[in-house]
């Protein structure tokens, strides 16, 4: 589901001087199920060979999980708690290609919610649909969920 402009204004809110913002990443789609976030193509987020850096496309995959995890275990939506915040324990990553492309995608689903861990798998491609990587994230919380 598309994200409402509520939720959205409260993330931008929370993103406001973190590299989130840094380096442009944008929430599209937010659910329990599924996030689905953009990241456009700039110049400064590139290694010295044009494309973009591994450690961008890496970002704009853990911050999709991070935003998955949190709906799977804040207490309601829009409601946060840092104590129940889910942090990256592991994240494991296989880029296939790279480019100069005018955006990646990213698309974050749970593949196990347990009370205290969480694993994620992300894939991110280009605006076409081509895949860049696959990363598996494991996030652990401080408390039970």
């Amino acid at each position: 589901m598309p994200i409402s402009p509520e939720l959205l204004k409260i993330m931008k809110e929370r993103m406001r001087g973190t590299m989130m913002e840094l380096i442009g990443f944008l929430p599209v789609e937010v659910s329990k199920e599924r996030v689905v976030a953009e990241l456009p193509f700039r110049d400064d987020l590139t290694q010295p060979t044009g494309l973009l850096h591994a450690g961008a496309i890496l970002t704009l995959a853990d911050t999709a999980a991070t935003i998955l995890a949190i709906q799977n275990t804040m207490p309601r939506p829009g409601k946060f708690d840092p104590s129940r915040f889910a942090m990256t324990i592991q994240l494991s990553a296989n880029f296939v290609r790279n480019s100069s492309t005018k955006k990646i995608v990213a698309e974050a689903i749970p593949v196990h919610v347990g009370r205290r861990t969480l694993v994620v798998q992300t894939t991110v491609c280009d605006e076409d649909g081509n895949l860049f990587a696959t990363v598996t994230t494991t996030m652990m919380t401080s408390i039970a969920t």
